[in-house]
């Protein structure tokens, strides 16, 4: 059985690809500062949010995904 996590704007990942869910609120966290913000200068990053600021990270083994979504509500999904 294949299992798919919908992170929000119509979009959906495969369970089995996700890497991690990161929150990523506080811009002046570890994973923020060190790991998202140079990948967003990479350009290999979706962002789902349009308008709004971004509340968490999906990490899959090809992209980094930018959701509105917590990431607390992701991980109970």
């Amino acid at each position: 059985v294949i299992m798919y996590l919908h992170v929000g704007n119509n979009y959906v990942v495969r369970c089995d690809e996700i890497i991690g869910i990161f929150d990523i609120r506080n811009k002046r966290t570890n994973i923020y500062r060190f790991f998202l913000r140079p990948k967003l200068e990479q350009g290999n990053v979706v962002d789902l949010t349009e308008n709004f600021p971004p509340s968490s990270c999906v990490v899959t083994r090809d992209k980094i995904i930018l959701s509105g979504i917590s990431s607390k509500t992701l991980q109970r999904r």
